[in-house]
């Protein structure tokens, strides 16, 4: 026997004795699959009645005697998570052994398996168990694992093994499938860096100290952190533990468990929140912060991803007098706020701080994240990434030489959107983007007889901009983020349908707004040539406004535009000394 091993049997008594007795003549050095540690996956198979698509949903475990688990999943009634996706259809139950698993090896697998079963495509999510029906994925805990010896060796040889053998035999989806879905890349059971740890227990130890106390005002707390050093993950792992494992508070002679809520003001970030949300059987926690405030309904705890994006002016025309700032109307529904916040990610003008709001903002407890994650790169490319983005005097300069990351200017968007296309069929989840220098209104046709919104660069590439095409609108409107929709390749993304998400690589337009700075030899910005009325605007909030401000804006749009790439970026500028400048490093 190999040191892997993994059967695929029925899900019943009858089954799960037959697996017993083929060990009873087996050497004792060949019977860890049922004597010690073990991972196990409860899959159910049913029709659609509607599409007669085939859903599968799963059920993860671990156990130290997987003979013993299952007898006590099939002995536990109604309730137990197995009978109940055994009521759904066609049921079996896949065993993993390895002769190197123990307890906090399997804790990990375990974890590890629910991370990359919620980008697989394979399995969906239809219902919740309140309905008596089993959405997707379940597991019940969360199984942050700190670090033990070898942890390494399961994380890259062991699990990739396991998962790589249930492939061949049609069980899961490959790899790259799983690690292009934007479920995947924003999972909340994604093995967290001892940074993203300690920063988590932090946070959950401040908000079981305010939700306890019976009268109180809002507590805000923040995490800070560039583009990249993984502050998504981190808040969406941490709203999966505090929906999972509620506190309990108590009021007047009662006790209750704590809720939670999730709320974006970036509409790809939201489909992909409410699709795990969905997939997860967490049920209606994830919210529109217009909707949310809207509701009116009172949470213990209210987490906002991009929090940078929150209105501070009535830019909704809600009612004078019942209208309040985003930040501020959440802190009324909420006894613990906690805001994912990057002022270099704010660009729009609609998320302009007055002196009110920047107060709470800046005076928020804080916790930082400085590792950067995204971009799988030397610290040297990374360095020199962030110095672009920032503007940093002398940046331009030649790109240093990197083995796992690669920067590349071009003389041609033409050509530009030619090797993106071939990164896009090699790795997938490649795509264009640009700075909003060209000319779009989303609801509206341009009135030049084009049928899209279109961006035409100096050298002959003309493409529309995001979400014009009738294939991605009809994918978007069921939930599917703009960059994971196949036809979107032909279209070029912005800052407001790309802002929070990974790409394996992209291709940046600088459009006429970016110049080259000759003093610092930087990028720099001509903002008169901006399109973005989001980002030029004045505030009406706003006491003092100038030039400064709408450079700012758009100084950001750059930093969100080029830290998408998690493998390469790629750059053309439409400015042509700019671009002169770039292919001559």
């Amino acid at each position: 026997m190999t040191q892997l091993y993994i059967e695929t049997i029925p899900y019943t008594e009858e089954a799960i004795k037959n697996f017993e007795h083929k060990f009873d003549l087996t050497p004792q050095e060949e019977r860890f699959p049922i004597d010690f540690s073990s991972v196990y996956i409860g899959e159910s198979e049913k029709e659609n009645k509607h599409t007669k698509q085939i859903q599968r949903e799963a059920y993860v475990g671990e156990t130290n005697w997987i003979v013993q688990r299952t007898k006590e999943h099939l002995n536990g009634g109604p309730k137990d998570k197995l009978n109940q996706l055994n009521k759904k259809g066609d049921m079996s139950l896949h065993i993993i052994g390895h002769k190197k698993f123990n307890k906090s090896a399997t804790l990990l697998i375990e974890q590890t398996f629910m991370n990359y079963l919620l980008g697989d495509p394979k399995f969906t999510g239809i219902d919740d168990l309140t309905n008596d029906e089993v959405s997707g994925l379940n597991n019940g805990r969360s199984n942050d694992q700190p670090d033990f010896f070898d942890r390494e060796m399961y994380e890259t040889e062991v699990f990739p093994q396991i998962w790589k053998e249930l492939q061949r035999r049609g069980i899961v989806s490959s790899f790259s499938t799983v690690k292009n879905s934007p479920l995947f890349a924003n999972s909340p059971f994604k093995n967290l860096s001892s940074e993203q740890l300690k920063a988590k227990r932090i946070l959950l130890d401040k908000i079981e100290a305010e939700v306890s106390k019976s009268q109180q005002s809002t507590k805000i707390l923040k995490v800070s952190g560039a583009a990249g050093t993984g502050k998504t993950i981190l808040l969406s792992s941490l709203f999966r533990d505090l929906y999972d494992n509620p506190f309990t508070v108590n009021e007047g002679n009662q006790k209750r468990e704590t809720n939670v809520a999730m709320l974006v003001r970036h509409a790809e970030q939201l489909k992909i929140y409410q699709q795990i949300a969905k997939k997860t059987n967490m049920g209606n926690v994830v919210f529109d912060v217009p909707k949310f405030i809207s509701n009116g309904k009172m949470f213990d705890v209210v987490l906002v991803d991009e929090a940078h994006l929150l209105w501070t002016g009535n830019f909704g025309r809600v009612k004078g007098d019942t209208w309040l700032p985003d930040l501020e109307a959440i802190m009324k529904l909420a006894k613990v706020v906690v805001l994912i916040y990057d002022q270099n990610q704010r660009i729009s003008s609609r998320g302009y701080l007055p002196d009110k709001l920047q107060q709470i903002v800046e005076s928020a407890e804080s916790v930082s994240l400085e590792k950067q994650w995204r971009i799988d790169a030397s610290e040297k490319t990374k360095r020199y990434i962030w110095n672009l983005t920032h503007f940093e005097k002398n940046s331009l300069t030649r790109p240093v030489q990197d083995s796992n990351y690669e920067i590349k200017f071009f003389n041609s968007a033409q050509t530009m959107f030619e090797a993106i296309r071939q990164k896009d069929s090699e790795f997938g989840l490649s795509r264009l983007v640009s700075t909003y220098d060209w000319k779009y209104s989303q609801g509206s046709k341009p009135k030049n007889g084009d049928d899209y919104w279109m961006i035409r660069t100096s050298d002959g590439l003309e493409l529309p901009w995001n979400l014009e095409l009738p294939e991605v609108q009809k994918k978007r409107k069921s939930g599917v983020p703009w960059q994971e929709v196949p036809e979107s390749i032909d279209e070029i993304g912005s800052n407001y349908t790309i802002q929070g998400s990974d790409l394996n690589y992209v291709g940046v337009i600088l459009g006429p707004s970016v110049i080259w700075d000759e003093e610092n030899n930087s990028f720099g910005i001509d903002s008169t040539k901006s399109m973005d009325p989001e980002a030029t605007m004045k505030p009406s909030v706003a006491k003092e406004w100038s030039n400064k401000d709408v450079v700012d804006n758009l100084k950001n749009v750059v930093n969100v535009l080029m830290t998408r790439g998690v493998h390469g970026l790629y750059i053309y500028a439409e400015n042509s000394k700019l671009r002169q400048k770039l292919t001559q490093l």
